[in-house]
């Protein structure tokens, strides 16, 4: 299994350098080392950001410590930082903490505390990452909600730029959509690249080569001097951080949004372009859907749908499981005779039951064995965060007592709340059942499908304490007269 950390040790005493190389690689983590500064930055920019933690000396050759730290917050790199020497005062640490250090320790060192102090830190890594994660996700549900409730291309627009500046903060905006815009190809908005002649020309031409061929750029003061671009636009320095993806749908290309920031802004990070990626999708969508239909019910389906596979990307075994358990519960309640707004509610549900496994790590998702008490316990609180994710969104707030509840059993015996009986809302038990079903007829990380027969036979000893008796009466009449998940049964 791949190690969920990586860590890099930079310093110039070779025997500490192995030392705690081989000390950290029994914990778990992948470990590299670096002689001094240079050599680190070097192997940063090599990997493409890919370390989670820098643990570096102070005093080294070419680059020192603080050197290090400096360059590492001037290109505004996601890695936390722990500074290690024998050198420093209270006074030292309290400077490390201010230039963006995450710890410090003082040298010579136990390896117990050192160990201490680098749990500390990845453990906080972990729980910004997942807190990322899921304000990321509630920022694409609120776009997603917003480019829905408007009827034409010119609102969606407006709309477009204004999830733009609320969640990148940018100084300028340029949008190339060639077929779409009333005023012509390229709308741009900010006084940035209205006085800047240069600038504007840098971007528009940028704007013009992704058109062409479709690659996102990430530039900044550093990464300018590794692309294809010229800097002869700028003889004094390229003062700026410019992220730029193309708006895409399968078959076509209609546009590019580039976002600039000036040099008193912070640089944008990969995990901003991955964002923005995201964005310029449904966009690209909601602008296609609004050019073709009067109405963007075929985009809401399609946003619920990528919201489901973005969750089923993480986990190889259950491709699909969002759209069958959606399937399932749908023909199941139809049987018992829901229609209209609720049965919308329960497709809607059953798309997005899973939506909180986006914030459980993929080590756990994926694991081939049953899971231990402690990793059970973790995976049981995505029934909780799909409620908190989906809860942040006027539209689907509906469907949040669904999500939070589809795993409680009508015995008492399920979770999170151990509700029972009729606690349990009406459409949590048919989503519950269904996803039951599915996950016993498809083939799993643990296991493969199991036989039909085991299957009924299983339903049929859980009716009345896992699963609504009524309920699972009529679904074991579906089965048996339709073997849903079985074809050529």
């Amino acid at each position: 299994m791949a190690a969920e950390f990586q860590v890099l040790i930079v310093d110039d005493e070779p025997v500490l350098r192995e030392i705690c190389q081989e000390a950290l690689s029994e914990e778990g983590y992948a470990v590299e080392i670096a002689s001094n500064g240079q050599d680190a930055l070097d192997r940063i920019s090599g990997r493409g950001q890919a370390f989670d933690l820098i643990i570096s000396d102070l005093r080294m050759p070419d680059m020192n410590g603080q050197e290090l730290l400096d360059k590492v917050r001037q290109r505004n790199l996601d890695v936390d930082f722990l500074v290690m020497t024998g050198y420093g005062t209270t006074e030292t640490a309290v400077d490390f903490m201010k230039s963006g250090a995450a710890d410090y320790i003082a040298k010579p060192f136990d390896l117990k505390h050192m160990l201490h102090r680098v749990r500390s830190i990845l453990a906080q890594r972990k729980a910004r990452r997942e807190q990322e994660k899921l304000s990321a996700v509630v920022r694409m549900l609120n776009l997603s909600k917003s480019l829905g409730a408007q009827l034409n291309h010119v609102a969606v627009v407006d709309e477009f730029l204004a999830h733009l500046r609320e969640s990148f903060s940018p100084a300028a905006v340029c949008l190339l959509l060639p077929d779409l815009l009333d005023q012509g190809p390229i709308l741009t908005q900010g006084d940035l690249l209205d006085s800047n002649e240069g600038m504007r020309l840098f971007v528009t031409r940028l704007c013009e080569r992704i058109m062409e061929h479709g690659r996102s750029y990430l530039l900044d003061q550093f990464t300018l001097q590794q692309s294809s671009f010229s800097s002869a636009f700028f003889p004094h320095g390229f003062p700026y951080s410019v992220m730029a993806v193309p708006l895409d749908l399968s078959q076509k290309r209609i546009g590019v949004v580039a976002l600039v920031r000036n040099e008193q802004e912070s640089l944008y990070k990969e995990q901003d372009l991955q964002l923005l990626v995201v964005f310029a999708s449904h966009t690209a969508s909601a602008l296609r859907n609004a050019h073709l239909y009067s109405r963007l019910q075929i985009l809401n389906q399609d946003v619920i749908r990528s919201f489901a596979q973005a969750v089923e990307v993480k986990d190889f075994y259950t491709r699909g499981h969002s759209e069958r358990v959606a399937e399932y519960a749908c023909r199941l309640g139809r049987a018992v005779g829901i229609g209209g707004k609720e049965l919308e509610r329960l497709h809607i549900a059953g798309m997005l039951h899973d939506i909180g496994k986006i914030g459980i790590p993929d080590h756990i998702l994926n694991k081939p064995g049953m899971l231990s008490s402690e990793e059970y316990a973790i995976m049981k609180r995505h029934s909780i965060m799909g409620r908190d994710i989906l809860g942040q969104v006027g539209a689907l707030c509906d469907i949040t007592p669904i999500i939070y509840s589809h795993h409680e059993c009508v015995d008492g015996s399920g979770y999170p709340e151990g509700l029972s009986g009729d606690e349990i809302p009406p459409l949590a038990r048919i989503i519950c059942l269904a996803d039951s079903y599915e996950a016993m007829s498809s083939n799993r990380a643990y296991r493969q499908a199991l036989p039909l027969e085991k299957v009924l036979y299983t339903l049929d000893r859980g009716a009345g304490s896992q699963w609504d008796e009524e309920l699972t009466r009529t679904w074991i009449d579906i089965i048996e007269r339709e073997h849903p998940g079985y074809p050529g049964h």
